[in-house]
């Protein structure tokens, strides 16, 4: 009997451990099934949001390609030279007493400019006039005498040499005379005065200098590789920084045709256009020169192309997709370029958010309208230049 008591005991003991393992094994397996709901729950969320994201189109903008013009130049500085750029100096000695002009006053040719004190200089031409006509009669007289044979030959030798003599310095006298009304050489701008009135003017001295703008060149050097490319004739583009960059024309007028061994450059002169004077000698301004020009071409804002090892494409927006396109680039400057190969008249080519694009990305396009239309309600396109202006690729 003792032992079947035993014996009952170990077998609840036995079952009692069975239950709990199992319960146990239980609550794990439910716990582990719990965990792998929710992470398939969630990699199912995640695989959802992506799909929708790849649908999702990306916005963009976008550029029509136009046609215009586009010129290859070479860009370079220059300072402004003129041509007529005189001094203004005295040729007579005296003392200043008028000035009629002061700096920045537009002058004729032969405008009075100063006058000299010329009260000596008129007494002196009065003494020389009265002595050459004593000396005049003097020589008739000899001349009558040495007609009728009253007279040598030396007589009337002298009298001629001292007659002549006293003439040429009564004309020198009246010239000294004419010279103390200070006149102006050229007609143009007085730019400096270096005079007061009441100084005493020695011959030499300068009293003014004085500049024609209509005589003002554009004096370029070039470098030697582009001698072969600069013909007589050819337009330039000047750009004044003292003007707020206003651009003024000219053409090319004279090409020195030798290399400055010392800078490896040549001398090129343009003639510029200058109707109002609003250039004036000194002036510093960026010029240039106009070398080829292509006519009713591609044209394209710079920023839309991408450029990798050498090689060029742009996103063209074809069914609400990206698509990339290979390009051949020609003339470029500014922002603007020239298409040569690859792209067609009006196709609209994404400007902004093209560099995370891939091929085939679905795009909407936004912005387009309104910066196509100017302020006077006409179509307008950022591209669309009539002359645009390139340097050389």
């Amino acid at each position: 009997m003792k032992t079947t008591t035993s014996d009952n005991k170990m077998s609840k003991i036995m079952i009692a451990l069975l239950m709990s393992t199992s319960l146990f094994v239980s609550g794990c397996s439910d716990s582990a099934s719990s965990d792998d709901k929710a992470q398939s729950e969630e990699s199912a969320e995640v695989d959802g949001k992506e799909k929708k994201a790849e649908k999702q189109a990306v916005p963009v903008e976008v550029v029509s390609v136009e046609r215009g013009d586009i010129q290859q130049t070479y860009r370079t500085i220059t300072t402004l030279e003129a041509e007529q750029d005189v001094q203004v100096v005295a040729r007579s000695s005296g003392l200043l007493q008028e000035i009629m002009v002061e700096e920045g006053d537009t002058v004729a040719k032969g405008q009075l400019l100063a006058q000299l004190d010329v009260e000596q200089l008129t007494l002196e031409v009065d003494q020389l006039s009265a002595t050459s006509n004593k000396l005049e009669k003097e020589l008739k007289r000899q001349q009558s005498l040495f007609s009728r044979k009253l007279a040598s030959r030396d007589a009337l030798d002298r009298a001629k040499f001292e007659y002549q003599s006293q003439r040429a310095q009564y004309k020198l006298s009246k010239l000294r005379l004419n010279y103390a009304s200070i006149k102006a050489p050229i007609s143009g701008i007085v730019t400096e005065r270096m005079v007061k009135q009441g100084n005493f003017i020695r011959d030499n001295d300068v009293l003014f200098k004085i500049v024609d703008p209509a005589t003002l060149k554009a004096v370029l050097y070039l470098p030697e590789k582009e001698l072969s490319n600069v013909k007589k004739q050819q337009i330039v583009l000047l750009s004044i920084d003292a003007l707020n960059d206003q651009v003024i024309q000219g053409r090319i007028e004279r090409i020195r045709p030798t290399i400055d061994t010392s800078t490896g450059t040549f001398k090129v002169v343009a003639s510029l256009i200058n109707p109002e004077n609003v250039l004036q000698k000194g002036m510093f301004g960026k010029v240039e020169v106009v070398f080829d020009v292509h006519p009713n071409t591609l044209l394209l804002e710079q920023q839309a192309v991408i450029t990798q090892d050498n090689r060029s494409h742009v996103f063209v927006v074809k069914d609400n997709k990206a698509v990339q396109t290979p390009i051949q680039i020609g003339f470029r400057h500014n922002g603007v370029l020239e298409v040569t190969s690859g792209l067609n008249e009006m196709d609209q080519v994404i400007t902004t958010g093209q560099q995370i694009l891939k091929h085939d990305t679905k795009v909407e396009i936004v912005g387009f309208e309104e910066e196509q239309v100017a302020e006077d309600g006409k179509p307008k396109n950022k591209a669309q230049l009539p002359s645009a202006v390139a340097t050389n690729p």
